[in-house]
């Protein structure tokens, strides 16, 4: 597979990833005190799940050798994160309800097809 799927992961990963954790904290820090230490905790978890996919997009631009296992990690945990936010969450949410199930599909399979293409490419493997 060509080189511009791998910027595009990595463009999701470093790019995506941090900028709707940044609007999630946005909308959650005013009100942080009232939500309480379990509002707190998942916000770090948030941070730390956007923290993780901009090392995977650095190590993907990068060609380091655990670049894919890091791509792989920060997909299952921002898709498990995903999928979490929209049933259970102390922060600020703006899901119409009723879409819970189509939008974790929707998350499910993004992730999915990234990591079929992580384990079909063989260039991004061998980098």
């Amino acid at each position: 597979m060509k080189s511009g799927w791998r910027l595009l992961l990595a463009g999701v990963l470093g790019l995506w990833q941090p900028a709707s954790f940044a609007a999630r904290a946005s909308r959650a820090l005013p009100s942080l005190g009232f939500r309480g230490w379990i509002g707190t905790v998942e916000l770090l978890a948030d941070g730390a799940i956007a923290a993780m996919s901009v090392a995977a997009a650095w190590s993907l631009l990068n060609r380091a050798p655990h670049a894919v296992s890091l791509a792989r990690l920060a997909l299952v945990l921002s898709a498990a994160r995903g999928v979490q936010s929209l049933y259970w969450t102390r922060l600020p949410s703006d899901v119409v309800p009723g879409t819970e199930a189509l939008i974790a599909t929707v998350i499910v399979a993004h992730a999915a097809l990234w990591l079929v293409y992580l384990s079909w490419s063989r260039r991004t493997a061998i980098s």
